[in-house]
């Protein structure tokens, strides 16, 4: 793992940039303020960049977002979410989704990922094919969630969720996000699938629409549990943000690889990264 101070530094190294979008390019309600700077100079090296998100929203709503907060240049970047994955798995009844049926029980925000398609939302969870997680912004109520979810179990009902995030950051507050309800619910033996980093549906689609080797490729991300895990398993470099979700974490009387190696989850596997910087800035000032 190298330490460095700039973007700069490793520019001409790869061709492709995968930015991470909360903890990266915003911290959930404004833009950091070296990000457009960034995507500026990157589209000027002539870089391909692409936004890969574990919003389980679709990227409509996350473009309306960005453009909330005022973005530019990160709208020229694709934007990929893993609300967008679990939409098309889905839709073409493909992997965990093949014959899971049309009938679907939310929990947490009842986000409208499936409107307009062949699925019906119920309220009654006898009904149930399978529960749909999408989102926890502005959800509290996860004991109420833990409650439904133990009655699924009994019922066999399977979770399809579309974020894997168990952090999320708003502000400067790090807290519970709907990956930590879907690890709930596999934790106590439901049966449980998660689209969104650190899997590898994102990455694969990114590596076919570039047409570049995954050598080529760069991770950008702060959480070591899915973006860095993530890219480690499908074989791509990464560049983990101190000051996003472990920001926390991170002292100046313990050394960055001491951190990282202490930053552990029961359910999931933490990344090791290629590059570790303390905030994202193209030059050194």
């Amino acid at each position: 793992m190298k330490y460095i101070n700039s973007l700069h530094e490793i520019k001409n190294d790869y061709n492709v940039f995968l930015f991470d979008q909360w903890g990266v390019i915003h911290n959930g309600k404004k833009l950091y303020p070296n990000v457009e700077k960034i995507f500026e100079y990157l589209l000027e090296e002539k870089k391909i960049i692409y936004v890969v998100s574990n919003s389980g929203k679709k990227s409509f709503d996350n473009i309306g977002r960005l453009k909330q907060m005022g973005a530019n240049y990160v709208l020229k970047a694709e934007i990929i979410t893993s609300g967008d994955v679990c939409l098309n798995y889905l839709i073409e009844s493909k992997g965990p989704c093949k014959n899971l049926g049309l009938k679907y029980y939310p929990i947490g925000i009842d986000y409208p990922l499936l409107k307009n398609t062949k699925f019906n939302k119920t309220i009654n969870l006898e009904e149930a094919d399978f529960l749909l997680l999408t989102s926890t912004a502005g959800f509290n109520d996860f004991e109420k969630a833990h409650s439904h979810m133990r009655k699924a179990l009994k019922l066999n009902i399977p979770l399809i969720c579309s974020n894997p995030d168990i952090l999320g950051i708003s502000g400067n507050d790090v807290h519970p996000s709907t990956g930590d309800l879907a690890l709930y619910y596999k934790k106590i033996g439901g049966k449980t699938y998660i689209f969104g980093k650190p899997g590898h549906e994102i990455y694969e689609y990114v590596l076919t629409k570039s047409s570049k080797n995954k050598n080529e490729i760069l991770m950008i991300g702060d959480s070591l549990f899915n973006d860095i895990a993530g890219a480690n398993n499908f074989g791509i470099d990464s560049l983990l943000i101190k000051n996003g979700i472990h920001s926390k974490n991170f002292s100046e009387n313990i050394s960055d690889i001491d951190t990282i190696k202490n930053i552990k989850s029961d359910l999931q596997v933490t990344g090791m990264p290629d590059y570790i910087i303390d905030e994202i800035k193209w030059f050194l000032t």
